[in-house]
C-alpha cells in the first residue's frame, strides 16, 4: 500500500514539475506578444518610424512584423532568444537586417544591423488608449 502511495505521489510531483517548466516558458514568452512603437531617427525616413508586432501563429509559434508608417510592411523572417536577448532577422530591400534587443518591462532595448552600420533601437510597448 505505501509503495502504491510513494509511486502515485511520484507521478504527481512529475506532472507539477513538468506543468511548471510549462508555465514558466509561456510566462517568459508571452511578454513579447503584442506591438511595439518605435521611432529611429538615424533610419531613413521610410524605415524611421513604426510599430513591431509579435503574435502567435496556429502551431503556437511566435512571429512578427514590421509595419513602419510609411505603409510598408515587412515580415520577421526569424525570431530567436539567447539568454535575456531577442534576435529579430529580416531583409530590407535584399539587405539582411538583424536587431537585437533586451526586455524590461515594457521597453525593448538594443541594436539594428545594417549593412551600412549599427543603429540604436528602442521601442516602447503600445497600450491603446481607451
Amino acid at each position: 500500500m505505501m509503495r502504491n502511495f510513494k509511486f502515485c505521489l511520484g507521478i504527481m510531483l512529475t506532472f507539477f514539475v513538468i506543468s511548471g517548466f510549462n508555465t514558466v516558458a509561456e510566462k517568459a514568452e508571452k511578454p513579447l506578444l503584442g506591438s511595439w512603437v518605435f521611432n529611429i531617427s538615424q533610419a531613413p525616413w521610410e524605415y524611421s518610424k513604426g510599430r513591431v508586432v509579435f503574435e502567435n501563429n496556429d502551431e503556437n509559434v511566435m512571429t512578427g512584423k514590421i509595419v513602419f508608417d510609411s505603409g510598408f510592411e515587412l515580415r520577421i523572417g526569424k525570431i530567436t532568444r539567447e539568454e535575456d536577448k531577442v534576435i529579430m532577422e529580416t531583409f530590407v530591400q535584399g539587405y539582411p537586417v538583424k536587431t537585437v534587443v533586451t526586455l524590461k518591462e515594457d521597453t525593448l532595448t538594443g541594436y539594428t544591423e545594417t549593412p551600412d552600420g549599427n543603429i540604436p533601437f528602442t521601442a516602447k510597448r503600445y497600450i491603446p488608449e481607451e
